[in-house]
């Protein structure tokens, strides 16, 4: 019984961390002002092109996800900058832009996934970032399996929470971004460069987005298929609004979800007899009970989505 709880928690970080990269990320971009529903064209993006670099560079050995890594947030960037131009500078609807780039996003990687890998590609395994244990920490009963043996990825998200929130409410670039996001045009008279913060902060959700794809590619598992963000881009504009904008906060909101996903896949090994679309379901109708019940109890950014024009 124990051995089933702990696996069911440890795959409960397991699959929250790449939620979490995701709203960390849309956190830092929504504080600004700004709302990217293209988050989730950034993490599919990230994952095709960190698995394919990871492929490429298999030879390297460990070095080769490193790279991935790096390429998916680089990729990730190059899309928010994409959109950060159609927003900011043309001042187009922000959520009809992402959706475009969300669309545009899919349609040029199933494309590429079929002209450079073919239909064979779900097979090609590239080198991923293996389970790390915390030495000693990793020993202690069930502890040890939920909490210290996961790959570097994991370790590193969840440690960047303090760092993240003491950054973005203790720090004056923090509030600087804070500002961008309730009164931009105050902000604008006291010098800020509001564009410029937003497109800092489009860079770094892109960048985070960007990760999280390469997160599924290459740690969750070591391959790709064209659907495997299966709306997890979504689901991270979700906990966001359930951790109420605070980076702790969403903390604990990636695990609920992440703890949806790890029984859905939980109760589809178990063979229950229920169709595994139905359980398949779970993470998604968990979102929506959680906004539902959330309607009207949070307070986003009073200037968000609000294009910002300076006078």
């Amino acid at each position: 019984m124990f051995d089933i709880i702990s696996e069911i928690l440890a795959a409960t970080i397991r699959q929250g961390t790449p939620l979490l990269m995701i709203a960390l990320g849309e956190i830092y971009v929504e504080r600004s002002g700004v709302i990217n529903i293209g988050i989730e064209g950034n993490a599919i993006t990230g994952a095709f092109i960190g698995w394919f670099v990871s492929l490429k560079l298999s030879s390297w050995g460990m070095l080769a996800p490193v790279v991935g890594l790096i390429a998916s947030a680089s990729v990730g960037m190059i899309v928010a900058l994409i959109f950060s131009f159609f927003v900011l500078r043309l001042k187009t609807d922000q959520v009809v832009t992402g959706t475009g780039i969300n669309l545009l996003a899919f349609g040029l990687v199933h494309l590429l996934y079929t002209q450079l890998v073919g239909e064979t590609g779900e097979a090609l395994k590239s080198s991923i970032f293996n389970t790390i244990p915390v030495p000693i920490l990793a020993q202690i009963p069930i502890l040890g399996q939920i909490f210290f043996q996961h790959n570097i990825l994991v370790y590193i998200t969840f440690l960047s929470l303090p760092i993240l929130y003491i950054h973005l409410f203790r720090t004056r670039h923090g509030l600087s971004i804070q500002s961008c996001g309730e009164h931009p045009k105050a902000a604008d008279t006291l010098g800020i460069k509001v564009s410029e913060l937003q497109t800092k902060c489009l860079l770094f959700g892109g960048a985070m987005a960007g990760m999280a794809g390469a997160y599924l590619s290459l740690a969750h598992v070591p391959y790709f298929n064209p659907d495997m963000t299966a709306g997890r881009g979504f689901i991270g504009l979700a906990i966001v609004i359930f951790g109420g904008w605070h980076p702790i906060k969403a903390g604990g909101a990636a695990l609920v979800f992440g703890f949806g996903s790890a029984l859905s896949d939980r109760l589809q090994a178990r063979m229950l007899g229920i169709p595994h679309q139905f359980l398949q379901l779970l993470p998604y109708v968990l979102t929506l009970l959680v906004l539902a019940g959330l309607l009207g109890r949070t307070r986003a950014p009073s200037a968000l989505a609000v294009p910002f024009r300076r006078e």
